[in-house]
């Protein structure tokens, strides 16, 4: 081959090169203005628009055939690239604008401190589904970052099946944060048939990860903290139960998986911003005390991330709170230990590739090696 024809192919294989390197390069193809802050970078976002990857009509199709022709060429000079866009088996990234993160619940307080944490940190593709109205305004004015590009989905109902296919239409990741109330179902219906519910409509999806936020003490029905909690419509039994549904759910199950998270008595500062180095993670239901909503959201959405969280039931609380043992001859450190990371938590930047994360999660035991549920038996069955 001449040196001018080389020239020539290479020339005629460069739309294929810069149309596949932001999607393989890229974390994150959320492409939106930001609220870029002292000491922080502007989010890394893709240059693929949804047009361009052929979901938008003419122009689209035509971007496309284009893309297919240059590859065709490319594949002369970059057979190793053509081979990568020719493997059918690549996943977009989690919460990338193919594969958003959904919030179920959004509208609650836990959930909007969910949906704003993701929103905030730059670069995330979330979808905010909630049972009730709801509009972008009603988190914009909670947060300084722009958050024009939040998708929301009404009429989303945990306890109504056939609303969550929709819901959960290419998403990569889903947060539970839906609770009882008079208009949103009982505990029954939204704690443990909710649950479930979700868990299976996740598989169905092929969702990579369910993050379920429960409550500590739900397998100690001894404690004061469950007695008491239980007073509500016999809410941490069918929490409970409902942690074991979806377990069975996802017992058979390779390549998706799930995290049950039990926050202690919930806490609300209104702060700004929240920090993952707060919090402190313990597994085997021994402990109670208190922990910020916040910060439970920033476990939760970084639990998303973490490959060692996966198909693990964890309790978190305040890591300078008071923790009080749920029964006689219990271990304070748990199953596992108890989890804590100083390194520092940028709220706002990509959970991935922060070591506070990495060493907050790590050493924990997955459900297959220890009875998460200790043994609990259903005071009131479904």
């Amino acid at each position: 081959m001449t040196a001018s024809a080389l020239l020539l192919l290479l020339a005629a294989a460069l739309p294929a090169v810069s149309a596949f390197a932001p999607t393989l390069l890229t974390p994150s193809l959320r492409a939106s203005p930001m609220t870029t802050r002292p000491g922080r970078s502007a989010p890394l976002v893709s240059a693929v628009s949804m047009q361009q990857q052929g979901a938008g009509g003419e122009e689209g199709l035509s971007v496309s055939r284009r893309s297919l022709l240059s590859s065709a060429v490319a594949a002369a000079v970059f057979p190793s690239l053509s081979a990568y866009a020719a493997d059918t088996t690549f996943v977009p990234p989690v919460g990338g604008t193919q594969r958003p993160v959904v919030v179920l619940g959004a509208s609650g307080k836990t959930g909007k401190l969910c949906v704003l944490s993701l929103m905030n940190k730059g670069g995330y593709s979330v979808r905010a589904c909630t049972r009730g109205e709801a509009d972008v305004e009603s988190f914009q004015k909670l947060t300084e970052t722009d958050i024009s590009d939040l998708e929301i989905i009404t009429g989303v109902d945990v306890t109504k099946k056939e609303t969550l296919p929709a819901a959960l239409k290419n998403a990569g990741a889903v947060i539970f944060a839906s609770s009882a109330s008079k208009k949103g179902g009982n505990a029954e219906k939204v704690d443990c048939i909710g649950v479930e519910n979700v868990a299976q409509a996740c598989v169905d999806a092929g969702v990579s990860r369910l993050v379920v936020i429960s409550s500590c003490c739900v397998t100690r029905p001894d404690s004061v903290g469950y007695k008491l909690t239980n007073l509500f419509g016999n809410i941490m039994d069918y929490k409970a139960q409902g942690e074991e549904k979806l377990r069975e759910v996802y017992r058979k199950q390779k390549g998706l998986s799930y995290t049950i998270l039990r926050p202690g008595g919930l806490k609300d500062s209104n702060k700004k911003e929240y920090n993952l180095a707060d919090a402190m993670l313990t597994q085997g239901d021994v402990v109670s005390s208190e922990i910020d909503r916040g910060v439970v959201a920033e476990v939760a959405v970084a639990a998303i991330f973490q490959a060692s969280a996966a198909d693990t039931t964890i309790e978190c609380f305040d890591k300078k709170g008071k923790l009080s043992l749920l029964g006689k001859g219990l271990d304070p450190q748990g199953v596992s230990g108890q989890h804590v990371t100083s390194a520092p938590w940028d709220y706002t930047s990509f959970v991935k590739g922060q070591k506070s994360a990495e060493e907050l999660f790590t050493g924990l035991k997955k459900d297959t090696e220890y009875d998460a549920n200790n043994g609990y038996v259903a005071r009131k069955k479904v």
